[in-house]
């Protein structure tokens, strides 16, 4: 599936959704530090594997997904490219899926 037939099928299925590359810059620190923040005010990150979390660690470079779904809840897809964000996503808000904690 392209990037541009994943964001029509995420607008979908979503009420709103926010992609971020490597936001962590904005606070001049580190991946690692910018997910265990994130993690620590509560959200849970889900990533499709827990090697990629330690790939985005490595290397430095984080996408992230946040989707409010239809029900109002939120979810927070995370990966080292925009299509492993998008990939999860499509996998995790099938009808009646509940995100995995990969965290």
């Amino acid at each position: 599936m392209s990037e541009a037939s994943s964001f029509a099928w995420l607008a979908r299925v979503s009420e709103s959704f926010f992609v971020a590359h490597n936001a962590h810059l904005e606070a001049e620190t580190t991946v690692a530090r910018h997910l265990l923040h994130r993690e620590r005010l509560g959200e849970t990150l889900v990533f499709a594997t827990q090697a990629d979390r330690a790939l985005c660690e490595a290397g430095g470079d984080v996408w992230e997904l946040s989707v409010r779904r239809q029900d109002g809840t939120l979810a927070h897809f995370v990966g080292a490219s925009l299509s492993a964000c998008l990939a999860t996503a499509q996998r995790q808000l099938q009808v009646g899926a509940q995100p995995s904690l990969a965290a």
